[in-house]
Order: C-alpha cells, then structure tokens, then sequence
C-alpha cells in the first residue's frame, strides 16, 4: 500500500492534473522528484553536494512543468501537444539527474525505481529485452498503456471539473496502477515474472 501511494506521487508529483503520462521510455517517472525520497537517497548514499544538485534539479523540474501547465491546456490539441513536451521535458531532466551519480549509484537507482514503478517498467523497451518479451506480449502491454491513459485522461477532467477531489484523484490512480500492475503481469510467463522481479536487486526499504 505505502509503495502503491510512493509510485502515485512520484508518478503525479508537481505535474498538472492534466499531466499523467505514462510513456514507453527507459524511465517512466520523473527522477528527479524520485532522488528527493529520503529513503532513496539513503539507499544511494548520496553526499551532501549530491543532495544539494538534486534539490536544485527537482526545484527548476517542479518550475518547468508548472510553466509548461500556466495556463492550463484548454484543448485536445493543447493537452495532446503538451503530453508530448512533458515526455521530452521528463527525458532531458532525468538525464541531468543521472549525470550526478556514479556508474555504482545509477545501477542500483535502476533497481530501487523498478521496485517504486513496479509492474509499470514493463512499459520500458529495455526491460522487454531483457524478459524476452514475444512481439504479441509488447502488443498486448502497448494495450494496457493506451486504455492506462484513457484512464487517467477521465480522472483528471473530473478533478479538473470539480467533480472530484485531490485526495480522490489520487485514489483512483492508486486504485488504477494496482489493477493495471495485475493485468501486465497476466501477459508474462512464470519465467517471465521471476526474470522480471529479479532486476528489482536487493529490496529498498521504504
């Protein structure tokens, strides 16, 4: 329950009810946002000058997308068009966090975000790779991403309406990874699930 309640916020923090993009990239969340956990931080051993780049990172992160979300996009088009920045926004910033780690620390960053994201990194080309993920298997996740967002499109136009509030968002999203977390991990073989739990390394205590 508390890492189904860290993934909704590391997933949804400082981005625009509008924003939850759930790409097919290496690293589905905002890193960022996750290197400001506490408990990831410690598992990193992060030294103060790291600490304080990465609070500089997330702070100008969190300013981005609060740019990119002032006004909020009031069209299909708009929205559509500002999914895609945030994707992009969300790539060049993650690289910029990992430029602070070493090789050691990016390893095992992969690691503690496989265990946050869960079921969520089967969404990244590499992980597929690494599971051997059959090409109707990618097709049938590719599914589950896109019905995901459809998902969490009308979640956020009721939170957006009024209809809804922030608690109740979150909810409902938590609520949604759980389900969609199962539903991914109907597509794997036993071998398949037990490769992929086994990329998650040592458990991260949170």
């Amino acid at each position: 329950m508390l890492r189904s309640l860290v993934l909704t916020l590391v997933l949804c923090a400082a981005a625009s009810p509008l924003l939850a993009t759930t790409a097919a990239v290496e690293y589905p969340g905002a890193l960022p946002v996750l290197l400001g956990l506490d408990s990831v931080r410690t598992e990193l051993k992060l030294d103060s000058l790291q600490r304080a780049v990465l609070d500089s990172l997330r702070d100008e992160y969190k300013s981005a997308v609060r740019k990119l979300t002032t006004p909020l996009p009031a069209t299909p088009e708009q929205r559509v068009a500002a999914e895609k920045e945030l994707v992009g926004m969300n790539e060049r910033f993650n690289k910029r966090a990992l430029s602070a780690l070493s090789l050691g620390q990016r390893k095992r960053l992969q690691e503690v975000e496989h265990q946050i994201l869960g079921a969520t990194k089967l969404y990244s080309p590499a992980v597929q790779g690494k599971i051997a993920l059959t090409d109707k298997q990618k097709q049938a996740i590719e599914a589950i991403r896109l019905k995901g967002l459809a998902y969490v499109g009308k979640v956020n136009h009721q939170f957006e309406d009024g209809q809804i509030s922030f608690q109740d968002r979150l909810g409902l999203l938590r609520s949604r990874r759980i389900s969609q977390g199962t539903a991914l991990f109907k597509v794997l073989t036993p071998a398949q699930r037990s490769a992929f739990l086994a990329l998650g390394g040592r458990k991260l205590a949170i």
